[in-house]
């Protein structure tokens, strides 16, 4: 009996052996199809700064404290239209977009929540050219809303941060700066470095294959102030893990962490301020199809 338990063992590790085989040659588009007219994406995004060394320089004096930044957001999104893989036009609905910071200033203490000037609103975007133009649905947009409109991109074309050709589990390739400036949006310019990435495995996410992809980097550029001027220098390191859907394209959950340094002309209150920050940097992202 015994050998026959373990020749039914080692039929059974043959079988799995040429079955992992078979998984190893098998090939993946990670670009997925192109968008469609209709389509509905729910997001959710956090971001968070912890305990960031930072320091103020105004009016003669440096202050010097620590602050916790947790950036939350909420959109729905719908593709209007489309040309080939790109959409061309699109609406948002901006349910949630705010930043809760908190400041250790000796001891002392303050906390404050600050949402955004396109909270609640839905905004329209069309692409004119290789630019976006925004609009508010059945309002006009005040001065503030107008820059926070001008930071703004509609839904991009991912393609160029994946392979062209389907790849096997284990693949291994580089983001260029040119390809990561649609991940920051145009709040940011003059975007360099670059990202090594990995699809390290296949998962199952919410029911759907997913392709596992690993990221890792550093990257630099401008970040623009509230007048819409590159003003602040950022460089952030960063290691970055996402679920894409197989069948949809869809990344279906993220997760990222990383350090961050920012150094530049920021203004509070309308006056010009000197501002330092260094700390880690965390968050995690979701999207569903709707």
């Amino acid at each position: 009996m015994r050998g026959l338990f373990l020749a039914a063992g080692l039929a059974a590790v043959v079988a799995l052996a040429g079955g992992f085989a078979a998984a190893d040659d098998k090939t993946y588009d990670l670009r997925g199809p192109a968008p469609t007219k209709g389509q509905v994406f729910v997001s959710k995004m956090t971001l968070k700064i912890k305990d960031a060394d930072t320091t103020l320089k105004l009016m003669g004096m440096n202050l010097k404290l620590k602050m916790t930044m947790n950036v939350t957001g909420e959109e729905e999104q719908k593709v209007l239209a489309v040309d080939g893989r790109n959409v061309t036009k699109s609406q948002s609905k901006i349910v949630k977009e705010r930043a809760e910071i908190t400041t250790d200033f000796g001891g002392m203490n303050q906390a404050m929540t600050q949402p955004t000037e396109l909270e609640g609103e839905i905004v329209i975007s069309e692409r004119v050219g290789d630019k976006w133009k925004h609009s508010l649905v059945d309002t006009k947009p005040t001065d503030k809303q107008k820059k926070e409109l001008d930071n703004r991109n509609g839904i991009e074309n991912e393609d160029e941060l994946y392979p062209a050709e389907k790849v096997k589990v284990g693949h291994t390739w580089k983001v260029e700066a040119k390809a990561l400036t649609k991940l920051f949006g145009n709040s940011f310019t003059d975007i360099k470095g670059e990202l090594a990435q990995k699809f390290a495995k296949v998962e199952t996410v919410e029911g759907e294959e997913c392709a596992v992809v690993e990221s890792e980097g550093s990257v630099k550029g401008k970040m623009k102030d509230d007048d819409g001027m590159p003003t602040l220098d950022v460089e952030m390191e960063l290691k970055v893990r996402s679920w894409r859907s197989i069948k949809t394209g869809v990344e279906l959950k993220g997760t990222f962490e990383g350090k961050i340094k920012l150094a530049g002309k920021q203004k509070i209150d309308d006056a010009p301020v000197d501002i330092t920050l260094a700390g880690p940097l965390s968050g995690e992202s979701s999207t569903r199809l709707k």
